[in-house]
């Protein structure tokens, strides 16, 4: 990537009103002048809507009044940037004005803070039921459609049991539903708004992956590791039924590193409706999660505006090494081309040279789940070097890694993993 300072414009559109550019990119002097002081896009943890905080001068504008005036909450916000490796000005933030904050002093200042729609779903709340069978793509979907919000939908899709489902919408759409998921299939997700339209995906599924490096000519300024043992999970007790003396069955418990790190609890409850081996997953999943202290880094950089929350990047901490991470959360500095981070590294995926690969013995395409397409994964990742999650979903990625094997082996680029492209990856994993 070839990279240059990012440059920013800021459009601000009132519900009555026209369109006001109170920030504008100029290609000669990189800033043009402007009301804008100070401007920040964030994506938090536990935090579902990206946040802009705008700060502007309260500078009359000629025949039209001032901004403190001009621009009341439920206002539109268009963000866009270029540079970083965009030559044209890209969307990076559509939302509303959900707060205004005037100060009056020799210098008036107004504080605009936006938030993308997303913001609508942490403060509503709502009911829903769905009778048992419901697919997770058809709940969430149904949900928003119901709002008149587009959703794009690349994650798993499990079978639920009756759901009555209440609460904010945001707790509805994680963890009642989202989350489920997640325990059953041990893949994480993300859910973000681009230009009105939600996005549920798997974490580090971004087509673009940005490179951090080092040195002299690299983007990374500094960084900070903390490892910690907060949170760590080493046994998880499974209870089932109370009896008439309030006695709670104890079903199962599964330890993991209790000798390393001594005695760490969790209890979840099982059922009559679910089955020990799921409620063992769901406990495999914890463990798999939480058994070992947490390692995240913060990252100070520059600025690459299309970062987001949940992508995957590349950051090269030592002096060869790139390491795989995911982004946490996120701050992009536009008034000093920085970006501040949180990330943790990803687990190294195994290869041949640690263990044999097997080939998946039956057809795969778009769609498919389970076991046979984590073993694609794993191959693809060996022998064309694709970098999959290995999270048993045939999805889009896999859907274009599967097509580079084939062209890559001269066969029907049709991304269906079929006999003869089984009959190539046996050969080629010899």
């Amino acid at each position: 990537m070839l990279y240059y300072r990012p440059m920013y414009s800021v459009v601000v559109i009132p519900p009555k009103g026209k369109k006001y550019v109170v920030k504008a990119m100029s290609s000669s002097r990189g800033e043009a002048t402007n009301l804008v002081t100070s401007l920040t896009l964030t994506e938090s943890k536990g935090q579902l809507a990206q946040r802009a905080t705008i700060k502007m001068f309260n500078r009359y504008i000629d025949g039209l009044g001032y901004p403190s005036n001009l621009f009341p909450v439920k206002s539109r916000v268009f963000i866009y940037a270029k540079g970083a490796g965009v030559d044209k000005g890209k969307e990076v933030f559509r939302g509303y004005v959900w707060e205004t904050n005037y100060t009056r002093s020799d210098s008036s200042e107004l504080t605009l803070t936006c938030y993308d729609n997303l913001i609508y779903f942490m403060n509503s709340e709502a009911l829903h039921y769905f009778s048992k069978g419901k697919k997770t793509k058809e709940i969430v979907s149904t949900i928003l459609k119901k709002r008149g919000v587009k959703v794009k939908y690349n994650y798993s899709n499990i079978t639920h049991p009756k759901l009555p489902l209440s609460g904010t919408l945001a707790d509805i759409l994680t963890s009642k539903v989202l989350d489920e998921a997640k325990k059953k299939m041990g893949t994480k997700y993300v859910i973000k708004s681009v230009k009105d339209v939600v996005h549920i995906d798997r974490e580090g599924s971004n087509q673009t992956i940005y490179r951090i490096p080092r040195g002299e000519n690299g983007l990374l300024i500094q960084y900070a590791r903390s490892v910690t043992m907060d949170g760590m999970v080493t046994n998880v007790v499974v209870t089932g039924k109370t009896d008439e003396n309030g006695k709670t069955k104890v079903e199962t418990r599964v330890p993991r590193n209790k000798k390393t790190y001594g005695t760490l609890t969790r209890v979840i409850h099982k059922d009559e409706d679910t089955k020990l081996s799921e409620i063992k997953k769901e406990a495999k999943y914890i463990l798999d999660e939480n058994s070992l202290p947490h390692k995240e880094y913060d990252i100070t950089a520059m600025d690459i505006p299309w970062v987001r929350k949940g992508d995957k990047v590349l950051v090269q901490f030592d002096e060869k090494t790139l390491h795989g991470c995911i982004v946490n959360e996120i701050t992009h500095n536009g008034d000093n081309n920085t970006m501040n981070m949180n990330v943790r590294r990803l687990k190294k995926l195994k290869t041949a040279s640690d263990k044999k690969l097997a080939c998946p013995s039956k057809t795969l395409r778009s769609g498919s789940q389970g076991s046979a397409v984590k073993d694609l994964q794993k191959c693809l990742n060996q022998v064309v070097s694709s970098g999959l999650a290995v999270d048993g979903i045939f999805g889009s990625n896999t859907f274009k890694a599967v097509k580079s094997f084939q062209k890559k082996y001269k066969l029907v680029v049709d991304g269906i993993f079929g006999p003869k492209s089984i009959a190539k990856m046996k050969s080629a994993l010899k």
